[in-house]
């Protein structure tokens, strides 16, 4: 049955002070989701109690090593809160509920897409992104340990995401094939994880493909200035307070978060 007006709502203002607190909720019992829309409604509820006109889009579960860590059978989708996007190099408090840190790739939509009409194709896509960044970021989770983590629940929870770095801009990037881009993380100089751009859903352009797929479904799309980050073709590393993690993407360049 579907969850009732009351019920999303309370949900979602729940999420969005858990999110706002850095704590794990003891009252969003996810399990009351019965599809994919009540998810999406908890999400959009969540947003208006946390407040702030979102950044653009976050991907999560877009690599089989996350897909399977976070139980997620495709893509998970949500607005990327403007306040989770941090300074290069910078420090982020560890809150409660921490999964993993992840890098991989973020671009910059330039028009909207798909215009009116327009095929939805990787090529198409690259067309419309003026930029590509590095992208260096947390998952976690404000519902209650007990819950299980799925697409429902990974979507209403802000599909997970807690805080990312954007980091440099990739030069040139429309002329390579970011397919082939060598990524690895390492904690305090350790390397733990490594992957490549092809671990992302055959390609990180190919992610924002799909998502503007997936916006078409809902008449919705992606806007001028929206950041689609695609998610993180490490998987996820563990992190404690005072480790450092960097991000390294041979020679696209490299970034940097300090856990406190």
């Amino acid at each position: 049955m579907p969850l009732a007006p009351s019920e999303t709502e309370a949900l979602g203002w729940d999420l969005a002070m858990a999110r706002r607190t850095g704590q794990i909720s003891t009252n969003a019992d996810l399990r009351r989701l019965s599809d994919l829309d009540d998810a999406e409604a908890v999400l959009a509820a969540a947003l208006r109690h946390l407040g702030g006109a979102p950044a653009g889009y976050v991907l999560t579960g877009t690599s089989p090593p996350c897909a399977k860590l976070l139980c997620c059978e495709h893509p998970v989708v949500a607005p990327l809160v403007r306040e989770g996007l941090l300074e290069e190099g910078g420090s982020l408090h560890l809150p409660g509920g921490a999964i993993g840190v992840g890098a991989g790739f973020a671009f910059r939509l330039g028009r909207p897409f798909p215009d009116d009409g327009e095929e939805i194709t990787e090529e198409r896509a690259a067309e419309a992104c003026v930029s590509c960044h590095l992208d260096l970021h947390l998952l976690g989770r404000r519902m209650p340990n007990g819950i299980l983590l799925n697409a429902w629940t990974a979507t209403a929870d802000f599909g997970l995401d807690v805080a990312r770095i954007r980091g440099p801009r990739v030069a040139g990037w429309h002329d390579g094939d970011l397919r082939e881009a060598a990524v690895s993380l390492r904690v305090d100089g350790n390397e733990l994880a490594r992957g490549r751009g092809a671990d992302i859903l055959g390609s990180p352009i190919a992610a924002v493909a799909w998502l503007a797929g997936y916006l078409a479904e809902r008449d919705l799309c992606l806007n001028a200035g929206d950041l689609v980050a695609t998610g993180s073709c490490t998987g996820l590393i563990q992190v404690l307070p005072g480790q450092t993690v960097l991000a390294e993407f041979g020679p696209l360049g490299r970034v940097t978060l300090r856990i406190a």
